[in-house]
């Protein structure tokens, strides 16, 4: 902004006053200019943040959905190991023809969007009711992929213990309390994935109310 001397000589009250409304009536249209054109573009900030976020989660909800499957079979395959283990240490015959598997699959869930607006700062206009309803989501989303990590690392301790027990060709030389610890290495994981279940749902259903608020 510039302020320019008048172009001629100032010879009464009445032009002295003039020239200054006319100054003050130019830095007010100015500054009102400027806050509106900034305004614009917080406004546009937020609009293109809130289309990224959106879309994010309505990938992250097709995500979680489809790991909820997971989720129920990764539980049936353990509930199978614990009761087969149970009876193997009892009998050890009815090992015969049981096969013992159980994985685990990671989703991945994206904060892109989410990490982006928060750079950029468009966080910083929105409603507060919508800012903490994206956190609470983002929150629930990191808590969600920590515990897929524990699952993950419990998988592969219980996947190596009975691997090793399977190796054995006569089962009747393995200790009662290694299929003792291959039961409770299952009901470890079985209690893990049962929490992921529990984040699963409380995750899905945020991720349906945030979209239909939209």
């Amino acid at each position: 902004m510039e302020i320019h001397a008048p172009d001629k000589p100032i010879h009464s009250r009445k032009e002295f006053l003039f020239h200054m409304f006319t100054v003050v009536l130019g830095i007010l249209i100015a500054l009102a200019m400027e806050g509106g054109v900034e305004w614009f573009h917080h406004r546009a900030l937020v609009r293109e943040a809130r289309t990224n976020i959106t879309e994010e989660i309505r990938r992250n909800k097709e995500t979680v959905d489809e790991s909820i499957k997971d989720i129920h079979q990764r539980e049936a395959e353990l509930s199978h190991i614990i009761d087969l283990m149970n009876k193997v240490a009892k009998d050890r015959n009815a090992i015969k023809n049981q096969s013992m598997h159980f994985g685990i699959a990671m989703h991945d869930l994206y904060s892109t969007a989410w990490q982006t607006a928060t750079t950029s700062g468009a966080v910083t206009y929105m409603k507060y009711d919508e800012l903490i309803r994206y956190t609470d989501v983002y929150l629930t989303q990191q808590a969600f992929t920590s515990m897929q990590e524990q699952a993950l690392s419990r998988m592969i301790d219980g996947g190596a213990l009975i691997g090793i027990t399977m190796k054995e060709d006569d089962m009747k030389k393995v200790p009662v309390e290694k299929f003792q610890a291959i039961a409770q290495a299952a009901y470890k994981e079985m209690i893990v994935q049962r929490a992921l279940e529990d984040i699963s749902g409380a995750l899905t259903k945020a991720y349906a109310d945030l979209l239909k608020s939209q």
